[in-house]
């Protein structure tokens, strides 16, 4: 009978061994496309405030095109350890801005009750080391994911929106 136990335990003990291992070194293998089927004119981020106390601050991040293939879709950008849905405009099909709005901090529920601690967000993992001035652009082409590394995003000067006019009653 303790023959049989271990017989049956000892490859599922293995298999679950062998996948742990296997997790990790798919996540490390993004590799940088070196020739990607688009080139880039314009790369620049650009901070922003509200005129308004409970209107935030944050950051976009513009990416224009001079040329890109018309099967490539633009994904997300990654930039200062935020993935950013890259928004299109139908007008300006080239153009692309990814929208960071910095988020106030929130507290941390610390509560015996696991259901209340559930409550709180886990922060994810971000999958590049990046500079202040890089990001990284995901894109599909050919029915694969691919990402291409920008070194050098330029920073535009920042955009102080003006207060709402207290004397307009409309």
């Amino acid at each position: 009978m303790k023959t049989i136990a271990i017989i049956l335990t000892l490859p599922i003990l293995i298999l679950s061994f062998s996948n742990c291992g296997g997790a990790t070194t798919v996540g490390s293998k993004m590799s940088f496309e070196q020739n990607p089927p688009f080139k880039i004119a314009e790369a620049y981020y650009q901070n922003w405030v509200a005129g308004v106390k409970e209107g935030g601050s944050g950051t976009n991040v513009h990416i224009t095109f001079s040329e890109i293939d018309p099967n490539v879709v633009i994904q997300n950008i990654y930039f200062k350890k935020q993935i950013l849905e890259a928004k299109g405009n139908v007008n300006e099909p080239k153009q692309f801005v990814g929208y960071l709005k910095n988020e106030q901090q929130r507290d941390i529920i610390m509560d015996s009750d696991p259901i209340k601690e559930a409550q709180n967000t886990p922060s994810k993992t971000f999958p590049f080391e990046l500079e202040n001035n890089q990001a990284v652009v995901e894109y599909w082409f050919s029915g694969k994911k691919n990402y291409y590394k920008i070194i050098n995003l330029s920073q535009k000067e920042m955009i102080p929106y003006p207060q709402a006019n207290p004397n307009s009653h409309e």
